[in-house]
């Protein structure tokens, strides 16, 4: 169901959904609305809507930006950091997409970079009731300054299908069907996954993809052999602009909430130390295994496509990749938005 605050009345992204004949319920603001994942709530919340991907100097981060217009997810992964993040489980929208848009153009005025939504929120899962890329996608196209990610774990694209793809990229979080199965309750299916990638695709997007996490399990190789061999028959390599890998890390706190799960996860097997930046980690003799694997295989099929780790140690990088990154800036500038290659 969605809520819309009296103060959001009027505000673009309502008068859009008006338009479009949704049906809402006006409620005073800050009425307790029930606390669930099928509730949203269109708030006249501004914000510092675009800001740096959140990270830390001791792991390596690259220098995307996050647009942060929802918050909250319909997806309900057992690793998700949103449980122990958010204070609600129903999902609030900022109705000011019209500061959104300037934010994100100021934020681009002066150089090129990456901007996604995908922090806060799964970007695609709810563009069924909140059509966010029809606003977004505008946006994107108002200046070749920027590359506009839109992350998910869901197959909703028919509005991208719809759309002209201009600077956009659509990514999606990859893992076995297995763990999808056991950890990522609510989202699509694998297949369907890669059948809106090879949809997207045809239709002229960039595609990302993200290992991200990996997650140790008794048969880790042969699940994520299996997963890579359907991904890389699924779509082309020409078409991929980058893949992200990192393996599984959390705050305590959400290893407290993984445990307070109805449905016992595996997360909980693994064996973790505490990393640099205080959170739980796989041990690194296990993470480097885990991430060789991964980067192997993939290669073995696609010699070219730009693949980096995400949250993870120099030292991972000098051994398993092609050297420290170094710093943010230096990081992003590897990205192909930044110097394209020619895949052939």
């Amino acid at each position: 169901m969605i809520f819309v605050e009296k103060s959001a009345l009027g505000l673009p992204l309502t008068a859009f959904l008006e338009r479009e004949g949704a049906d809402m319920t006006v409620i005073d603001d800050g009425f307790p609305v029930e606390d669930k994942k099928s509730n949203i709530v269109l708030t006249a919340r501004k914000d510092n809507f675009v800001h740096p991907c959140p990270g830390t100097g001791i792991y390596r981060c690259c220098n995307y930006h996050v647009a942060d217009i929802m918050q909250g997810c319909p997806f309900d992964c057992a690793y998700c950091i949103l449980q122990a993040y958010l204070p609600h489980r129903h999902i609030r929208v900022s109705a000011d997409t019209a500061a959104v848009r300037e934010a994100i153009l100021a934020a681009v005025k002066n150089g090129k970079r990456r901007v996604g939504t995908g922090e806060l929120s799964d970007s695609l899962a709810l563009d069924g009731l909140v059509p966010l890329s029809r606003i977004l996608m505008p946006v994107a196209a108002e200046t070749d300054n920027i590359q506009f990610e839109f992350k998910t774990k869901s197959d909703r694209v028919e509005n991208l299908l719809a759309m002209r793809p201009v600077n956009a990229v659509v990514s999606w979080s990859l893992n076995p069907q297995e763990i999808i199965d056991k950890e990522e309750p609510l989202t699509a299916p694998l297949a369907r996954r890669l059948e809106a990638a090879r949809a997207c695709s045809r239709h002229g997007y960039k595609l990302g993809f993200h290992f991200d996490p990996l997650i140790m399990t008794e048969n880790f190789r042969e699940l994520y052999s299996g997963l890579i061999e359907r991904l890389t028959d699924s779509v082309e390599e020409s078409s991929v602009e980058f893949i992200s890998v990192s393996t599984f890390r959390c705050p305590a706190e959400l290893l407290d909430c993984i445990r307070r799960r109805k449905t016992p996860s595996s997360l909980l097997l693994g064996d973790f130390i505490r990393g640099l930046d205080g959170k739980a980690r796989y041990f690194k003799a296990v993470r480097v295994e885990m991430l060789r694997f991964v980067l192997e295989s993939l290669r073995k099929r696609w010699k070219k496509v730009f693949i980096y780790f995400c949250m993870e140690h120099e030292s991972l990088w000098d051994k398993l990749l092609a050297g420290d990154p170094g710093d943010r800036e230096s990081f992003e500038a590897l990205f192909p938005f930044y110097s394209p290659r020619i895949i052939s």
